[in-house]
């Protein structure tokens, strides 16, 4: 098996390179958060950081109108279930994150 905490931190570190050089809308930046947002929601730890990231990562595909769109429409799908999780496990942290969850979920019409 991989190191996944290994792996969540390079994606990090290459989409921040990504994001000085071409900017935080562009295709490979985008692919790279979106990368990340998965391998850490694969990692099943931290759900308040997990749900934030999901949720920003929704938003910013939104914003760069990111192709394909039904992988945007998983991100914001996995954003609503982690949040539940969160909120079994962390009742005030998924409260905290309610007002972005459902901006997030208004702005895509969900």
């Amino acid at each position: 098996m991989g190191d996944l905490p290994a792996a969540i931190a390079a994606a990090e570190k290459l989409e921040a390179a990504l994001e000085a050089e071409y900017g935080p809308l562009h295709p490979h930046t985008i692919t790279t958060l979106s990368a990340r947002a998965w391998l850490t929601l694969t990692q099943r730890t931290d759900w308040y950081d997990t749900v934030q990231l999901l949720i920003h990562t929704a938003l910013r595909r939104g914003e760069a109108g990111a192709e394909p769109r039904t992988e945007t429409a998983q991100v914001i799908r996995n954003a609503h279930s982690a949040w539940h999780v969160l909120a079994k496990e962390d009742p005030e942290g998924a409260v905290e994150l309610s007002g972005p969850l459902v901006d997030m979920l208004t702005r895509f019409k969900c």
